[in-house]
């Protein structure tokens, strides 16, 4: 299936337009959301004996160097696999406005010695440079649990799992996420996967939008 074909069915142009509608709504109101929503909301103060282990450094180099990676690869090995593709998008879509609610129910205080990621891309969102509320539960670890649901190679696959491994454990190192913030992103991330790939009737066969996805 080719993306003609899967933009002309009614699901495929519904994703589409969720897509667009998720992503414009982070980019004018998550800065909002973060200043005036969390920032002032007092939050726990969690006692880590993991991250206690840990004298926090530095990392955020190779946390987005493993994560980029992972995400450009899986782009440009589906790029011809539109399903895939729109699974994948709409899955971080969900995944982002879940994260939404969480941080709202559960609102952390940044973890003792906390370093901040540098994130050339993700920070654009933010609306100062030390923000460092929005915990729970990870969006990183999120993002690259995406990639390794969509993977099918075998190889690749067992790649980013260790690759999402060696983040998790960055990033605890880093002080920037609680255990529990990353603990809890795997499982809501495969939740989510479980909703969009329900929602697309995936054929597990062919990887293509059902075949009673009618176009209209």
């Amino acid at each position: 299936m080719n993306w003609k074909e899967a933009l002309n069915t009614k699901r495929g142009r519904w994703a589409l337009v969720f897509i667009a509608i998720t992503f414009l709504a982070m980019l004018l109101l998550m800065p909002v959301y973060y200043r005036d929503v969390i920032a002032p909301k007092k939050g726990i103060l969690m006692n880590d004996i993991f991250l206690n282990l840990f004298t926090p450094r530095n990392w955020s180099l190779p946390i987005f160097l493993i994560l980029y990676v992972a995400v450009i690869h899986s782009l440009a090995f589906n790029f011809k696999k539109p399903t895939v593709v729109l699974t994948a998008v709409c899955i971080y879509c969900g995944v982002n406005i879940l994260r939404t609610a969480t941080m709202f129910i559960l609102t952390l205080e940044p973890p003792v010695g906390m370093i901040l990621l540098q994130d050339p891309i993700s920070s654009a969102l933010y609306p100062e440079s030390s923000f460092a509320k929005d915990l729970f539960f990870s969006g990183h670890v999120s993002t690259i649990m995406v990639v390794v649901l969509i993977e099918k190679n075998i190889l690749a696959k067992t790649l980013k799992i260790l690759g999402t491994i060696i983040i998790g454990v960055l990033l605890a190192w880093q002080h920037v996420h609680y255990t529990l913030d990353l603990l809890v992103a795997p499982i809501a991330t495969y939740i989510v996967f479980l909703i969009v790939q329900k929602y697309f009737e995936i054929s597990a066969t062919n990887g293509n939008l059902a075949k009673n996805t009618k176009p209209n």
